[in-house]
């Protein structure tokens, strides 16, 4: 069998996309990823470095004119002419655009002047994902982009200060700006803010391998109005809810603490809201676990310190504990993903996302101890990092 045979096999045979395949099929991308980067030479290098943000650009394009949902909608590939008429795009435009889509796989191209659907076009007629890609090529990316001046401005030196930032550069704030400042003036929060609403999707909850029965549930406090949970950040509630809802016999309160505005407008419910800064002394004193879920990576390593030990001054000694859900980058073989992500996060706000070292010296600079790492088992769900006052 040839190579090419053997390679049309594997992709006629591929497992299925179920959740209990995640971690095979993640291993198989990686596997194609390096089996192309085996097979280019030096100008498909070139190409593909170069060249690659026409794809996010040429998608951006296809979104604002609803092509994607026309081609999902129709029951077989369309003319170029007829989807110049359904969009109300320049014929010539347009079939440059379709051109560089079905270049890229996006779109289907059957016939010389035909284009149907494919899974990357139909992935971008839901509306969530089309919110993705806006916040990333709007919001996101001028930041990304003017990174590498400004780490050349700043001597190469790692980024400390949270509004002294690439995004600032990039979007002309000479006093300073992160990601959020950016944000309460641009046109693109409600999509930023449904992005987020969906980013969480396809990892595992800390719930179903940190063992909360063994760590939280026993030896806690069997006092309704003892607080069991304070999710410090915890926006809209999410996680407080889900713990509330899937151990309904872990009693007491669950505070959920936040900026007024991260906050619900409706703050009736299961769990309590509590406006909060998490720089100012945390008003909760001695719950079971304090939580924090996308809060520290926002910040640099000093201000992480600084609002952990805030934390630690509210905890009891061998009661309390304190959970950091987030990614431990591995110091091999970190994924792209959270790769991108670390930069990302230098890049808004300062922030980063922390190796276990970083972990370790941010937790026990705020007197605190690791007690236990539990980890998702797979390369896209964060850990769970538990820790107790020294």
């Amino acid at each position: 069998m040839s190579p090419l045979s053997k390679l049309r096999e594997v992709r006629d045979n591929l497992p299925s996309a179920g959740a209990e395949n995640t971690k095979v099929r993640e291993e198989l991308l990686i596997e194609a990823r390096n089996l192309t980067k085996a097979l280019e030479r030096d100008d498909n290098v070139i190409e593909r470095i170069c060249f690659q943000i026409w794809e996010p650009i040429a998608i951006r394009i296809g979104i604002d004119i609803s092509l994607f949902k026309i081609l999902k909608r129709s029951d077989a590939p369309k003319s170029a002419q007829e989807l110049a008429d359904l969009t109300g795009v320049d014929p010539l435009l347009l079939g440059r655009v379709l051109k560089l889509l079905g270049s890229y796989e996006v779109i289907y191209q059957p016939s010389d002047d035909h284009w149907g659907s494919a899974s990357v076009s139909d992935t971008f007629a839901e509306s969530r994902n089309e919110a993705a890609l806006e916040s990333c090529l709007d919001v996101l990316t001028p930041g990304w982009l003017a990174l590498p001046d400004f780490l050349k401005q700043h001597g190469y030196r790692n980024p400390t200060h949270p509004t002294t930032t690439s995004i600032a550069k990039a979007f002309n704030r000479p006093h300073g700006a992160s990601l959020w400042d950016v944000l309460e003036t641009s046109p693109h929060l409600q999509a930023f803010n449904t992005y987020m609403k969906t980013f969480n999707e396809g990892h595992k909850n800390w719930t179903e391998f940190y063992p909360i029965n063994e760590r939280l549930v026993r030896g806690a406090k069997e006092d309704p109005e003892a607080p069991i949970m304070v999710d410090v950040g915890g926006g809209q509630g999410h996680q407080a809810i889900h713990l509330r809802t899937k151990f309904p016999h872990l009693q007491g309160r669950f505070i959920v603490e936040d900026l007024p505005q991260g906050l619900p407008k409706d703050r009736s419910g299961s769990v309590e809201f509590l406006e909060h800064n998490i720089l100012n002394e945390q008003p909760i004193k001695g719950a079971r676990l304090y939580y924090l879920r996308y809060v520290p990576h926002d910040w640099p390593q000093d201000v992480c310190v600084k609002f952990v030990t805030r934390l630690r001054q509210a905890m009891i000694p061998d009661y309390s504990r304190l959970i950091v859900n987030e990614w431990v980058v591995p110091t091999k073989g970190a994924s792209k993903f959270m790769t991108a992500q670390d930069l990302n996060m230098m890049s808004i706000g300062g922030g980063m996302e922390r190796t276990e070292e970083l972990h370790r010296d941010c937790l026990e600079r705020a007197g605190l101890k690791i007690t236990g790492i539990w980890h998702a088992g797979d390369n896209i769900s964060e850990s769970v990092i538990e820790a107790q006052v020294m």
